[in-house]
């Protein structure tokens, strides 16, 4: 009888410590959300119109961050262009046909770190900045009264100053020049022979004026708006970066998982890794761990005070499945590089969890008492 009662003892004693000692694979649901206000994070529990809020502020796009305006001045002289001009002269005898017939062509020559070329007789002749044709019109203006009726035609044989830099995943790294047509982002990835991989590891880089941006390349390549005119002097590099996101909690598979999708979400994501664990997800608590814009996370809850480090925020987005909407939330938020989804633990499933930790550790004890039980008798 004692010994009995000294079991019962000692298994409540294990049972009441371990109410607070449970293994466990994360946070619960309530421990997320209960401690949101405390915690250096902002807990945002998703609907429709914050998907939509999220995808349109938080999506790189080239359009809206160097504008898409036809460079219509590629073909300006710049400085170190290397530039030839020819001259024409309507009679024999003049300043440049005397030795040569009716023209002379001046060798070519580079524009100067002053942005000026000379000319004999015209002297030293502004460029840079300037197309050909306001180049000849000058020159013509400067011989008028010294050569006899001058033509002039200015040709840039070679182009360094109007040039875009391609470099990274390509098949030829190097300088591309442009022309007076106008080349697009797709147009100088290709003079420079392409990927070198998959499109669908490829991000595209473009550096311009101390701002940079970047996008995958079959974003670029499957949304026309992407494909942005260059200007003269852009960095662009095409960067190997295969995308991943981690998923553990209550799920088939806990691990880190590559995907080659252009836009992946979440309910693929999750079917990626198995889905959920019937037995011990709560549908309630799925969260996504996000670093988000600053910014973005303000406009999403104006007036609440976030933590942040500079111009990001640490996020955990919430879905809620017993919600009747909840899977159609799970098809339209986007998983993005290196997001964390986290699936927690149901009530049920800690219950369940207890209950097997106090059979497995008193069930000893109790064997114990009834075997000397039977031996006393």
């Amino acid at each position: 009888m004692v010994l009995t009662r000294l079991t019962v003892t000692l298994g409540m004693g294990i049972a009441l410590c371990s109410c607070t000692a449970l293994p466990t694979s994360g946070p619960s649901a309530g421990a997320i959300i209960n401690e949101a206000l405390e915690e250096p994070y902002t807990l945002i529990k998703v609907t429709q119109p914050i998907i939509s809020y999220i995808s349109n502020g938080r999506n790189a796009n080239l359009r809206s961050t160097f504008g898409n305006s036809r460079r219509v001045d590629s073909a300006r002289i710049g400085i170190g262009d290397s530039v030839i001009v020819s001259i024409w002269e309507s009679a024999d005898g003049g300043l440049f046909s005397a030795q040569t017939g009716s023209n002379a062509t001046i060798p070519e020559q580079p524009v100067s770190s002053s942005g000026t070329i000379s000319i004999p007789y015209a002297g030293t002749i502004k460029v840079a900045g300037r197309s050909p044709e306001e180049v000849k019109s000058l020159i013509e203006r400067a011989l008028v009264s010294k050569a006899i009726e001058p033509q002039i035609l200015v040709r840039v044989v070679k182009n360094v100053a109007n040039t875009v830099t391609v470099t990274g995943e390509v098949a030829s790294s190097g300088q591309i020049p442009l022309t007076a047509r106008g080349e697009s982002l797709l147009d100088v990835i290709a003079l420079a022979g392409g990927p070198r991989t998959e499109a669908h590891q490829l991000s595209v880089q473009i550096a311009r004026n101390g701002r940079i941006q970047s996008v995958p390349l079959e974003q670029l390549m499957n949304d026309p708006s992407e494909n942005i005119f260059v200007r003269p002097g852009d960095l662009i590099t095409l960067t190997r970066q295969p995308r991943s996101f981690t998923m553990f909690g209550a799920v088939t598979s806990n691990a880190a998982f590559q995907f080659d999708e252009p836009r992946l979400y979440l309910n693929q994501a999750l079917a990626k890794t198995g889905g959920l664990n019937d037995e011990r997800a709560n549908a309630r608590g799925i969260f996504i761990y996000r670093t988000e814009p600053a910014e973005l996370v303000r406009s999403l809850v104006p007036g609440k005070p976030i933590v942040t480090n500079g111009r990001t925020t640490n996020v955990i987005y919430q879905i809620d499945l017993t919600d009747p909407n909840g899977f159609f939330l799970l098809k339209n938020f986007e998983i993005y590089d290196k997001d964390l989804v986290y699936v927690a633990n149901s009530s049920l499933a800690e219950i369940r969890k207890f209950t097997t930790l106090i059979n497995t550790t008193t069930s000893p004890f109790i064997q114990a008492a009834v075997t000397t039980r039977a031996l006393s008798k």
